[in-house]
């Protein structure tokens, strides 16, 4: 009421408040704290890709707001929380980092996924590839590609939700004044 509200607008108010905050929070998240975490990022699209408010956003009716991973691909819950990931099937393949070449965009390169590996070979935990053109003059020489393995532990390493808080609680004191001169400038008397 001291900036100037009517009762009658302060859901609207509250919605576009959170709606703004969101998204600028949403900003914040993939610019500075992915970025700035532990975690290579080698596709820096992918972020913007991943986190939405679409669907999840506040309305008058319902005063709430969510940026959550449309694509799911991350495991970012696990990056934000700590935790383990478990393979849906068999094994999780784990590349080699010095032998597996990847794309700029940071995955693995298609002809380099194990089930397009040419002259390759299970053993144990492990998957091999022959080097050479043939496969008798290769015999001895071989790298390793990948490693297999059940579960993966991910450290807690992104903080998502403390970032979440923190400049959540910010955007919605600096856009508390805009949402209300927007609300009365729109208001019907």
């Amino acid at each position: 009421m001291d900036l100037g509200a009517t009762a009658d607008q302060i859901p609207y108010i509250m919605a576009t408040t959170l709606n703004m905050a969101a998204e600028n929070t949403r900003s914040y998240l993939i610019e500075t704290t992915w970025p700035s975490s532990s975690v290579t990022v080698r596709n820096r699209s992918f972020m913007k890709a991943a986190l939405t408010t679409k669907g999840a956003r506040a309305t008058k009716g319902d005063l709430t707001v969510e940026i959550y991973d449309k694509l799911g691909r991350a495991n970012l819950a696990l990056h934000a929380k700590g935790g383990t990931r478990r393979a849906k099937g068999g094994n999780l393949s784990i590349p080699s980092s010095v032998n597996v070449q990847r794309t700029s965009g940071g995955a693995v390169r298609t002809q380099q996924q194990p089930k397009n590996l040419r002259n390759s070979f299970k053993r144990g935990r492990f998957i091999f590839q022959r080097q050479g053109r043939s496969t008798r003059k290769a015999k001895g020489r071989i790298k390793l590609m990948y490693s297999l393995r059940p579960s993966v532990p991910i450290r807690q390493d992104v903080p998502f939700y403390k970032d979440f808080a923190e400049v959540m609680r910010q955007e919605m004191s600096l856009n508390l004044a805009i949402a209300v001169i927007r609300a009365m400038s729109t208001r019907r008397r």
